[in-house]
């Protein structure tokens, strides 16, 4: 099983590659031609459809392995193998050994791979690998993230040019006779260009805990890692794009919105009409076209309304009660509850075609004596941090709304 995941891994990794390769070649035909050749549409579709069945074949293979993880709980017959968290890694590093047989900092770094992180019993911290889809290798009773919900790909620089697609007027139609022209379909784009934000913090330990592995980890994981990931759902979704933030979805112009709940909705009826409201966002984005709506995000107290929400006969009006860890789910889709969502307000819709995660630094953490009086006082400081692009190509493939009700 494992030589299969790995198979299929490397396969969708070479996948993952050519549908950029060839959507880089669709867009840069775009911006020259005002239109992309025969083939090179042929050739991203065809890609795009092989990254289709790749996820089918990983959804199946990712609900035999949730089987066998149950059966071999009951029998008792195999030990747990924990994942390697960002402590596990930095420890394991040629920096944490270094640091460990010399129990002390002097500014030295080493940077995690967000590839190698997974998360486990110790881990508070769910991070994603580049170029995988975190549906499919996500651990089920591991919280989703904002930043899950997107496709990852690395960059080299820490500036990132992409198109965004602002109008697309689809005007396919039957050719009328032979040699009649043909019917043009007009998509405006517009050339973004950003520069990576870097999230970062660090705390205060004694150098003591450099030597002790169990403690280090265990700050990496919990305080810093987790830190990082926190901060990121708010910067994912309300960076205001200034001051070295992000530009997040729910300030981005672009993306549309269904705005409040009808006026005159009773205080009884308004669970009942979040659920329809939901579902009326999900209208928008497949009326733009957008119909694989793969996440929503939702703030803990709304979530909180929609799960207790019951029918004047007292049945629940959302049966959730998932077995095996399974996701939280509403209108087909994963739900991703986070307090960085205001109350009142969500956001769904195709983050995998709308937008991507252009990460320049994974995360790294560094370690030093020389701050302040530490050097003195046997402290370091352990810093963390992570620098990435957020882009939205595609701001129709999202809908946003508000559960509050219009006057």
């Amino acid at each position: 099983m494992a030589n299969e995941v790995q198979d299929l891994a490397e396969i969708l990794q070479k996948n993952t590659a050519e549908i950029k390769s060839n959507q880089d070649k669709f867009d840069a035909e775009i911006k020259a031609n005002g239109e992309a050749t025969a083939e090179t549409k042929a050739a991203l579709e065809e890609a795009q459809k092989t990254n289709a069945e790749l996820k089918t074949a990983f959804d199946e293979m990712d609900k035999k392995l949730i089987n066998l993880e149950v059966e071999a709980k009951r029998a008792r017959k195999l030990e747990a193998r924990e994942a390697k968290t960002a402590g596990d890694l930095f420890i394991a590093s040629e920096v944490g050994q270094e640091l460990k047989s010399a129990s002390r900092g002097n500014g030295i770094a080493a940077e995690i791979s967000r590839k190698d992180i997974t998360g486990g019993a110790a881990s508070a911290g769910a991070l994603i690998n580049p170029y995988r889809d975190p549906e499919v290798y996500r651990d089920p009773n591991r919280p989703t993230r904002v930043r899950d919900l997107f496709t990852t790909v690395n960059t080299p620089t820490g500036t990132v040019e992409y198109m965004r697609q602002n109008v697309f007027t689809n005007n396919a139609a039957p050719q009328s006779a032979e040699f009649a022209a043909k019917a043009q379909s007009e998509i405006t784009w517009e050339l973004i260009t950003k520069s990576a934000s870097t999230i970062a913090h660090w705390v205060a330990a004694s150098r003591q805990v450099l030597s002790d592995a169990p403690q280090l980890k265990s700050l990496i994981d919990v305080d810093l890692a987790y830190g990082l990931d926190l901060e990121s759902d708010k910067q994912l979704l309300l960076g205001t794009g200034t001051g070295g933030d992000m530009e997040g979805l729910l300030v981005d112009g672009d993306v549309p919105t269904v705005g409040q709940i009808a006026s005159g909705t009773a205080a009884a009826d308004v669970p009942a009409a979040m659920i329809d409201h939901i579902r009326a966002a999900v209208t928008t984005c497949q009326s733009n076209e957008y119909y694989n709506q793969n996440g929503i995000i939702l703030n803990p107290v709304d979530w909180a309304t929609l799960e207790t929400a019951k029918a004047t006969d007292g049945h629940y009006l959302m049966i959730q009660f998932p077995a095996n860890g399974a996701e939280n789910r509403i209108w087909k889709m994963p739900v991703v509850v986070t307090n960085a969502m205001p109350a009142d307000n969500f956001i769904l819709g195709d983050f995998m075609m709308g937008g991507k995660i252009y990460d320049k630094e994974s995360v790294e953490i560094r370690v030093a004596e020389q701050h302040s009086d530490f050097f003195v006082k046997n402290g370091v400081a352990v810093l963390a941090e992570e620098r990435y692009v957020l882009g939205i190509q595609r701001p129709k493939a999202f809908c946003k709304g508000l559960f509050t009700v219009a006057a």
